[in-house]
């Protein structure tokens, strides 16, 4: 499920991040083997300039 829209998609469709090793912001995962717990976000331009702004609000903090 992307994490933005909340739709349910193929798992081939979406594209996961887990946590920075540095613990800030995300970093992609296209193979889904790094290690945590991973945020999905589906194809769509829109979820994914929502994501990268949520990724930049959480680097201020």
């Amino acid at each position: 499920m992307c994490c933005i829209c909340r739709q349910r998609r193929a798992k081939a469709e979406l594209l996961r991040h887990v946590r920075a090793a540095t613990g800030e912001g995300f970093v992609p995962d296209p193979r889904g083997i790094m290690p945590g717990r991973g945020l999905y976000v589906c194809d769509q331009g829109e979820c994914r300039e929502r994501f990268l702004r949520y990724g930049d609000r959480r680097k201020k903090r």
